[in-house]
């Protein structure tokens, strides 16, 4: 973590309609709009940093304006950015750290806002042939959930699972690789208890195994395993 973040700061914030982003993953950005040039003008200049949120329902009544956002998002550090001669951008946004928007401040053609830092709560360490109970019962409920699917889709296919040395973090690019809705993915974020996000994927997981199970008694199948 850079050593500059930290609560009380005031960081720009990049709000979107269908963005959720999690700390340890990587999102490329395509920036065109002037107030977001701007932003990443002034960004690259200071700390490098963004702050991501999520829209809320009916932002598109004032889009250009102050839409209301979640107060919970994730600030990520710019990497590999490119400026075109049009003044676009395209960078890799490194996810870094939950925060919750204390107020909004004003001063720039974009928005800004004061920001804390939120904890990680029963973060545990996730040391190289020492099983962690935690992130084994992950991965055989992803194992359990891919095991419904027929060979040779790309659904079947099991990651890498060197996923960090943390168990937030190991979570937390767990979770980026499933389909959750957007509700979903920003009540993840919201979640500040790293046991309670584990729990949250493995009720997820067996909601999927469970809805397979339906469909089969059904005599229906899912046009994606095809």
């Amino acid at each position: 973590m850079p050593p500059q973040l930290e609560s009380g700061m005031t960081i720009p914030v990049f709000p979107l309609p269908t963005t959720v982003f999690y700390p340890g993953t990587p999102l490329p950005l395509h920036i065109f709009e002037p107030r977001y040039r701007q932003m990443t003008a002034d960004a690259l200049e200071g700390m490098r940093m963004i702050g991501m949120v999520l829209l809320k329902p009916n932002w598109g009544d004032d889009y250009f304006g102050r839409p209301p956002v979640y107060s919970v998002g994730c600030v990520g550090t710019i990497e590999k950015e490119i400026k075109h001669p049009d003044g676009k951008y395209n960078f890799t946004l490194a996810g870094l750290r939950r925060f919750k928007i204390i107020c909004e401040e004003e001063g720039k053609l974009y928005r800004q806002a004061k920001i804390e830092l939120l904890e990680e709560k029963n973060e545990q360490d996730i040391v190289e042939d020492q099983p962690n109970e935690c992130r084994e019962k992950l991965i055989k409920s992803f194992r359990d959930f891919i095991g419904y699917i027929p060979e040779k889709n790309a659904l079947k296919k099991e990651p890498d699972w060197n996923l960090g040395n943390k168990l937030s973090e190991f979570v937390d690019r767990f979770a980026y690789q499933l389909d959750f809705s957007l509700e979903q993915k920003q009540s993840f974020l919201e979640e500040q208890d790293v046991l309670k996000r584990a729990e949250f994927l493995h009720a997820f997981l067996k909601m999927k195994i469970d809805l397979i199970h339906l469909s089969r008694s059904r005599g229906t199948h899912d046009p994606r395993w095809n």
